[in-house]
């Protein structure tokens, strides 16, 4: 594959969470009667699925959702959360995507408190909430299913040290309430993101929980834990490479300074290794897309990173492009690209190794990516 799929081609916990904690990152579920977090009951919103594939976007406080052609099908407006700073010197909290898809339907977090539905064109049905405030944030992940919701509290009060929680109960009226996970790390440490769901397990990144550099963060670690008992069941390190920070159903990539890629699945088994090859080298960032057909690399996502540019080559080997100008960052599916200010069509169904030449089409307004619909890992 341009250098070759060599071999075969952004989890994982029983919760280890890294950085310093008064855990033993090791931990045993505990389990309550009722809810211990603030979460209102609400009534389940009239079903509204979503057909089709869409890359999500935030972009000046809305979230978009875009189609493989471009278009917006939905927009929403959202609050920013109270949460901002870690401390009195401005290292920022690290802010997931507030956001999460499902099979059918995109959830997102208003403000600090409030779970929302997406009802399409530019309406949202409130669903539940989480706990949120002036010290205290969290971030979540629906199941598939839209039966569950895994809830990441982090509690800011104390001046040195981040509280946090991770917890899993239904995502309509907060029954079966389990606090998973909980964990004391310093403010230096790091902390969870639960981005998503593989056959009923729950995957996190691991990502630094403060930051005076926001810009280009990506995961130290992938892990995938039972969600009832927090059993850690993978994990995918980052060792001298730079994780996906947007993986697929099909697994994560982890690309070296030169481009070499290596392909994990959710079980932390390499698929493959491979590299930008003939798209050119300089990329740090890569995303498999949702069957594993293909790998995007890109750069230019951080201070001091190359200009913008995304290489892409279909595994097997098959056809590649490079698109100088834009930086995608995850697949909408296996022929789009969602970039922050862009669509990108790769013609992957070309027979052959060759070269391609991709369309590019340009977002109405630039954004933050935010995931892909349909969800789940």
């Amino acid at each position: 594959m341009r250098r070759g799929a060599i071999l075969l081609s952004t989890a994982l916990l029983v919760l280890s969470c890294g950085g310093g904690s008064s855990s033993s990152h090791s931990p045993a579920a505990t389990a309550s009667a009722s809810p211990t977090a603030s979460v209102a009951a609400s009534a389940s919103p009239s079903a509204v699925a979503l057909t089709g594939t869409y890359g999500l976007i935030l972009s000046a406080g809305t979230l978009q959702l875009v189609k493989p052609d471009a278009t917006v099908t939905a927009t929403v407006s959202l609050a920013t959360p109270s949460v901002q700073f870690c401390s009195a010197s401005h290292d920022a909290a690290v802010l997931e995507p507030p956001v999460s898809a499902t099979t059918d339907a995109v959830y997102f977090r208003d403000g600090d408190t409030k779970i929302k539905m997406v009802v399409p064109p530019a309406s949202a049905a409130d669903v539940t909430t989480v706990p949120g405030g002036p010290t205290t944030i969290s971030f979540f992940s629906v199941s598939p299913d839209d039966q569950r919701i895994a809830v990441l509290v982090e509690d800011f009060s104390s001046a040195s040290s981040i509280g946090q929680r991770l917890y899993v109960e239904d995502l309509h009226g907060g029954g079966h309430h389990t606090d998973i996970y909980t964990a004391t790390t310093p403010k230096a440490g790091t902390t969870l993101w639960p981005m998503g769901w593989h056959q009923g397990a729950l995957v996190l990144a691991v990502l630094p929980a403060c930051t005076f550099e926001p810009a280009g963060l990506t995961p130290l670690e992938w892990h995938v834990a039972n969600a009832s008992s927090a059993t850690r069941m993978a994990t995918i390190k980052a060792t001298n490479c730079i994780l996906s920070y947007w993986p697929s159903a099909a697994g994560v990539g982890c690309t070296d300074t030169n481009g070499v890629t290596t392909l994990y699945d959710w079980t932390a088994k390499v698929l493959s290794v491979t590299g930008p090859g003939s798209t050119g080298s300089g990329y740090s960032l890569s995303s498999v897309s949702p069957a594993g057909q293909s790998v995007l690399f890109a750069t230019g996502a951080g201070p001091g990173a190359p200009a913008a540019a995304t290489g892409i080559v279909q595994l097997g080997p098959g056809p590649y492009a490079t698109v100088p100008g834009h930086a995608a960052c995850l697949w909408i599916d296996e022929d789009h690209l969602l970039a922050p200010d862009a669509v990108i069509q790769f013609p992957a169904e070309t027979p052959g190794n060759k070269q391609v030449t991709p369309g590019v089409t340009a977002l109405s307004a630039s954004g933050v990516c935010a995931g892909r619909f349909p969800g789940g890992l």
